[in-house]
């Protein structure tokens, strides 16, 4: 197979690639700081949702500990000299990142799925679960999400490899990789059809309720929270997807040109998963206003601030010129 034999290194798509962590490095950390200092003093009272949607922050907050060692990685940096210990952080990290990009997922599907039994189904038992259920629940997912990452960590590095990945997109396909693939696909596709499922029930029942003022504000709230998970999560997610599917394309092509694009697609989508971080309090505003009120408290207050500051350099330009 040519692929096996085709360098995929591209100056130009590392750089990108490392400008993309930095920036989803910041976006990241300056909205999930706003999201816990909300849930720690701002929130009162919990709801099922609610504990979902604190275990997405501590899931945002596990992969934005982890990217400044993944841009570390990827910039190969000599501070770690031989491989041996470089091949160890580099199982850890892309084991916290599969395991936060896992829990993240999985706690997106669930604020979908409490929605829509709650508006469409307020009779089911699911509908009446307690806080206290959603913790357990929480708990299960993490155990879960666990269960199906830790093969990265036990699984071994292809030899005379110096790069830091979690597919092997070149060689024998082992158990190993053979899981990797299956869990990176059904992670996606299961989830993403129970929130399109969720969506088109609540715009289903949105369209069946009587319009009055005490039932379809409910309703309209929760449809808006379900399309900001599914944007969020189509965005984010769907083009690792798509590019992963491209490299499976054009892998067994007799072209090595191909390869070699279809690879760097493929590597850039990944490292665009991890916007999710940073684009994930858009779910947090739709679910609550108190999310909305302390990200447009923030707004205003860097607003303020910026307006205090230009007349203040008016000024001085003023006295100068006198």
């Amino acid at each position: 197979m040519t692929s096996s034999k085709c360098s995929v290194y591209n100056e130009a798509v590392e750089i990108a690639m490392n400008i993309l962590l930095i920036l989803e490095f910041g976006l990241g950390l300056t909205s999930n700081a706003i999201a816990l200092w909300t849930f720690y003093f701002r929130l009162k009272i919990w709801k099922p949702h609610a504990v979902y949607l604190l275990n997405l922050v501590i899931a945002d907050v596990l992969l934005n500990i982890c990217l400044p060692f993944r841009l570390a990685l990827a910039l190969r940096f000599s501070i770690i000299e031989t491989w041996d210990y470089r091949e160890r952080l580099c199982s850890v990290i892309l084991f916290a990142l599969s395991l936060s990009q896992a829990v993240s997922i999985a706690f997106l599907t669930a604020v979908a799925l409490d929605r829509y039994f709650r508006v469409v189904h307020p009779n089911n038992k699911t509908s009446s679960l307690t806080a206290r259920n959603a913790k357990v629940i929480a708990c299960l997912v993490w155990l879960l999400a666990i269960g199906l990452t830790v093969e990265i960590l036990v699984a071994p590095q292809p030899k005379n490899s110096t790069e830091c990945r979690s597919f092997t997109l070149q060689g024998e396909a082992n158990f190993y990789s053979i899981w990797h693939v299956i869990v990176f696909f059904l992670e996606f596709l299961v989830p993403f059809g129970l929130i399109l499922f969720c969506t088109v029930g609540i715009i289903r029942k949105l369209k069946k309720s009587p319009r009055d003022l005490s039932s379809q504000p409910k309703l309209r709230k929760a449809m808006l929270l379900v399309i900001a998970v599914v944007v969020v999560f189509g965005v984010c997610f769907l083009p690792s997807v798509l590019g992963r599917v491209l490299v499976y394309i054009l892998q067994s092509f007799e072209s090595c040109a191909a390869f070699r694009s279809a690879v760097n697609v493929f590597d850039v989508t990944i490292c665009w998963t991890y916007l999710n971080s940073a684009l994930d309090p858009i779910v947090y505003c739709f679910s609550s206003p108190t999310f909305r009120s302390s990200y447009r408290k923030i707004i205003n207050s860097l607003r303020v601030r910026r307006n205090e500051v230009e007349p203040q350099s008016l000024d001085i330009s003023k006295d100068s010129e006198s």
